[in-house]
Parts: structure tokens; C-alpha cells; sequence
């Protein structure tokens, strides 16, 4: 017969240790996934600017579904070069990618028309 303490003791849930060097690891991959989209951002933001100056015949959802897609295309190949491993992201890595791309491009895109 299981007395109440041995119920207890089966209940408790394993804690997984985590090594300093794959929480560092962790850390620096954060930083790239959240450092490398400003960078595509800007280079967007830039590039708009310069071609279509204040945009008044340009579709907006046009410009946010070819960054969307063309910034998807380069982070898959980059990312690999600089050390993110792009075979475990999840869709909601990429949304988040991808979401932090568009802020990004919005808000440089939006500082340079106030020039």
C-alpha cells in the first residue's frame, strides 16, 4: 500500500539543470534574432525612402507583404552564417522575427518622412 508521503514525493516535478554556457548561448542568439531585424529594417526603411520619397503611389500593403517576404528569404540565409539555429525555430519564432521587422521598418521609415 502507498502511504501519503510517497504520493507526495511521486508528484514532484524534476527540475532540468541549465549550464551557464548554454544560458549565454541562449542570451546571444536572443540578441541576434532581435539585433538582425533592426538592421533589415533599416536597410528597407533607407531603401524606400530614397526610391519612393514620401510614397504617395505606392500601396501600403504592397511595401509590408515585400518586406514581409523579403526579409523572411534573408534571415533564412543569415541567420545560419551568424550562429542562429534556424532548424528549431517555431512559427512563433518567426512571427516574432518578422513582427519585430515591420516595427522596426514603420517607426525608421516614419523618423526619416519627418526629416
Amino acid at each position: 500500500m502507498v502511504t501519503e508521503t510517497e504520493k507526495k514525493i511521486e508528484k514532484v516535478p524534476v527540475v532540468k539543470s541549465v549550464k551557464p554556457e548554454e544560458k549565454k548561448q541562449k542570451f546571444i542568439e536572443g540578441v541576434k534574432k532581435t539585433v538582425f531585424p533592426a538592421f533589415i529594417s533599416a536597410a528597407f526603411a533607407i531603401l524606400f525612402f530614397v526610391k519612393f520619397d514620401f510614397a504617395k503611389d505606392v500601396s501600403w500593403f504592397s511595401v509590408v507583404l515585400l518586406i514581409l517576404l523579403l526579409s523572411y528569404y534573408i534571415q533564412r540565409v543569415i541567420y545560419p552564417l551568424i550562429g542562429v539555429k534556424v532548424k528549431e525555430f517555431e512559427t512563433k519564432d518567426w512571427l516574432y522575427v518578422e513582427f519585430l521587422v515591420i516595427i522596426y521598418f514603420w517607426v525608421i521609415w516614419i523618423l526619416l518622412l519627418n526629416q
